[in-house]
């Protein structure tokens, strides 16, 4: 669908406008603010952003505007999740005072080791489903990592749910093999 025609839908409906908006546009937009907010935000806050810059172009765009609607969403994205980054950040970010006694919030050595040998299994796993190539490391992650069903990702990815379900089942066979010498099973 052209910017045309969703300019157009959203003249005549709001409604269908907005439909029409959110399904042209929302992996773009998600893809954006998922960019920023990586690491910093959790899933929802990912979700909930990319939603906000959706109703706001829908309510706010001016429909008389010669630009390009993608641009628009582009730039309005990366802005928002920008300041949502800030805002999480600021936060998160606590001071310390120097009196407070830290030594029993420090691991052990034995939980250094763990979690450096989950780190390493992690690096390991994470590079061979890359290797998988796209759109399957994609699905990979989606599935397990953010736990979405064959639906949401299809959303988020732009493509046919049953086809997720396949790609998924076919990836995991490779995958599958790919692990054998890690002693990884699935």
């Amino acid at each position: 669908m052209t910017d045309n025609e969703i300019k157009a839908k959203l003249r005549q409906s709001a409604e269908e406008g907005f439909r029409a908006l959110f399904d042209e546009y929302w992996s773009y937009c998600y893809t954006i603010v998922f960019s920023v907010l990586r690491g910093v935000g959790s899933q929802s806050d990912i979700e909930d952003c990319t939603s906000d810059v959706i109703s706001d172009v829908a309510m706010n765009y001016n429909l008389m505007h010669e630009g390009s609607l993608k641009a628009y969403i582009g730039t309005s994205a990366k802005r928002r999740a920008i300041d949502i980054k800030r805002s999480l950040v600021s936060h998160t970010s606590k001071n310390v005072p120097l009196e407070d006694d830290l030594s029993s919030s420090l691991p052990s050595a034995d939980n250094i080791e763990a979690q450096t040998e989950n780190a390493e299994l992690s690096e390991m796993l994470l590079a061979r489903i890359s290797s998988l190539g796209e759109p399957d490391a994609s699905i990979i992650i989606h599935k397990f990592f953010y736990e979405h069903n064959s639906s949401e990702t299809a959303k988020i990815l732009g493509m046919n749910p049953i086809t997720v379900r396949s790609r998924l089942r076919r990836a995991l066979k490779k995958l599958k093999s790919l692990l054998a010498d890690l002693d990884i099973t699935l």
